[in-house]
């Protein structure tokens, strides 16, 4: 591809080509004019001389001197009787000429004295330039014609030729390398300005240089300027991409954008998690090979219309995952943003369980006090004992509904506040030990054997309340099975320890109760479930409504720790942790 240099350079090669040629052109008819202007008179004085001679010593005399005078002369010499007839001629035999009388410059001389003409000659096949004068000889008019072959003129004009194509290819030349002294000065400059151009495009940081001519240094300036503008833009740009790539990566929410080809342009670490995407998601890949079903693509489709669409997935082989996908056309292809909504419609399952398992709870108390109530109104007068055994069962079921709701109160208000609230540096050896010694106490614990391993000291940052209620709620809880086990009898223990791991207090509860079955274990920590559901109302008398491991969880994740089922050999083994504090 040809330069601006090289194509400036043709243009006026080109240039000067055309104005020689041109030159040439009007030189050539100016020349040739001329030339044959300048034949035309020395034919004339020629003629003119042949006449006085041939009037002074008529027709003969004149041949005479013709053959003299044949070497000097300058063409072909021809004379003409008044009738045409050919009387004389330097180059052929008059006698086979042919008359000449049709001749124009003939006629021309005949009326009017001289007369010339360019044309062929039919006798010497010859183009010629001829100038014809009438003449008197021995009282007779003559034409004395004089001929000029252009064979001469011809020579003359390729000479004249061959000199001016000569100068006009030093003209060229000359032209050419002077151009090409002037582009390169010319362009000095712009070269320059582009060396400068590319080294800011390069990143460097630099200016476009200062310039002589006025014209130059306005470009300059202008280049400078937008350079600048250039540059500030480009690093606003950089800095509002940096900051939404930083937004998108802390986006809760899966973000993938595609082309209009539906092949990969972004997707953000949340998307390939939610996609559950092993293979490496690079740009260019087509989004087929990314959703893990083929009801997804739909909204890639929906979404290339221009239609704006969102719909919701199961997706079990990922592990239960439930995603909510909404699909909108962008300037330059598809964006979809991928919601999971696995805990939101685990917890709204949750609320209707628990709702309902509330609900079926609270109906136990309501309906014995109903029934004990409609029984006391209905009976005769009876005494004073069974009245008073009848108004305790009331009592105790109001008990066990306050008792339920405490419980779900507490709960609410875990989930509302946050753990700082209300807590303080406490003992938790002093508080284990209080825990234990108060169940022990228990009536229904008279013969449970307690072992307990409990430092001196152990602090932690918790709220008090919440954690002895924790605590209490796991030992009371190995409690009720080992009681459910052996009854009256002799033969149940149950052993608390606490010992430091790793920056937590751990504390474990066994006990050698009937344990809890594998099939069970999944549910130890949800509300209103019980690890075995046959022994949740036995001779422990009340019963519980499943929520006493869900409490302890919850104050104690709330507290920063944690509570743990251990399997064991015999029994249930418990394991709750919480965080260390310095004094």
């Amino acid at each position: 591809m040809l330069t601006l240099k090289k194509k400036i350079l043709l243009i006026v090669a080109v240039a000067v080509l055309l104005a020689f040629g041109f030159s040439w052109f009007l030189l050539y008819g100016v020349v040739r004019e001329g030339l044959v202007r300048q034949t035309e008179q020395d034919l004339s004085r020629q003629t003119a001389f042949f006449a006085s001679t041939l009037e002074r010593g008529g027709i003969q005399s004149f041949e005479q001197e013709l053959e003299r005078w044949k070497g000097l002369l300058r063409g072909r010499v021809t004379l003409v009787g008044s009738d045409g007839r050919v009387l004389s001629d330097t180059e052929s035999d008059p006698a086979r000429m042919e008359n000449h009388l049709s001749r124009p410059e003939v006629l021309s001389a005949l009326r009017d004295g001289e007369g010339s003409m360019l044309r062929y000659s039919g006798t010497t096949k010859v183009h010629y330039l001829y100038f014809a004068r009438r003449a008197t000889a021995n009282g007779e008019r003559v034409v004395i014609r004089s001929a000029y072959p252009l064979e001469s003129l011809t020579s003359a004009f390729a000479e004249m030729k061959n000199k001016f194509i000569l100068y006009l290819l030093a003209g060229v030349l000359i032209v050419l390398l002077f151009g090409s002294g002037m582009v390169r000065l010319f362009f000095r400059p712009l070269e320059r300005i582009v060396e400068s151009a590319g080294r800011i495009a390069r990143g460097e940081d630099i200016r476009f240089p200062l310039m002589n001519d006025p014209e130059l240094q306005r470009l300059s300036s202008a280049l400078d300027d937008m350079s600048s503008r250039t540059k500030n833009a480009l690093e606003e740009l950089k800095t509002e991409r940096e900051d939404l790539a930083r937004i998108v990566v802390a986006l809760p929410v899966g973000v993938l954008l595609l082309d209009e080809q539906r092949k990969l342009r972004y997707i953000n670490a949340v998307a390939e998690k939610l996609l559950g995407i092993k293979l490496d998601a690079v740009p260019g890949i087509p989004v087929e090979r990314l959703l893990p079903s083929g009801d997804m693509y739909p909204l890639v489709l929906s979404a290339m219309r221009g239609e704006e669409q969102c719909a919701f997935f199961d997706l079990p082989e990922l592990g239960n995952r439930y995603l909510r996908i909404c699909s909108r056309k962008t300037a330059t292809g598809v964006l979809l943003i991928l919601t999971d909504l696995t805990e939101e419609r685990r917890l709204e399952q949750a609320r209707r369980d628990f709702i309902a398992d509330a609900g079926h709870e609270l109906q136990t108390p309501l309906a014995s006090i109903r029934l004990t109530a409609e029984y006391l109104l209905g009976a005769e007068e009876e005494d004073r004992e069974q009245q008073r055994r009848y108004l305790g069962t009331i009592i105790a079921q109001q008990e066990r509904m306050s008792s339920l709701v405490d419980d779900m109160l507490l709960l609410s208000r875990m989930e509302s506040e946050p753990a700082s609230k209300d807590a303080e540096q406490v003992n938790l050896a002093h508080l284990l030990s209080a825990v234990v010694d108060e169940k022990r106490n228990l009536p229904f614990a008279a013969r449970i054997e307690f072992a307990s391993d409990i430092p001196d000291r152990a602090y932690t940052f918790v709220r008090r309340d919440d954690v002895v209620r924790a605590l209490g709620n796991v030992v009371e809880n190995g409690v009720k099975y080992v009681r459910e086990k052996f009854g009256d009898e002799q033969g149940g223990s149950i052993s608390v320890s606490m010992r430091e791991e790793e920056g937590f207090w751990v504390i474990t509860v066994a006990d050698n109760g009937p344990g809890i079955a594998p099939q069970t274990v999944p549910l130890l920590f949800e509300r209103f479930r019980r690890g075995d559901h046959h022994r949740a109302r036995g001779e422990w008398g009340k019963g519980g409504y499943g929520l006493g491991l869900a409490i302890a969880k919850k104050i104690l994740t709330h507290a920063g720790g944690d509570i743990l089922y251990i399997p064991s050999a015999q029994g249930a083994t418990f394991e709750t942790r919480l965080p260390k504090s310095t004094m």
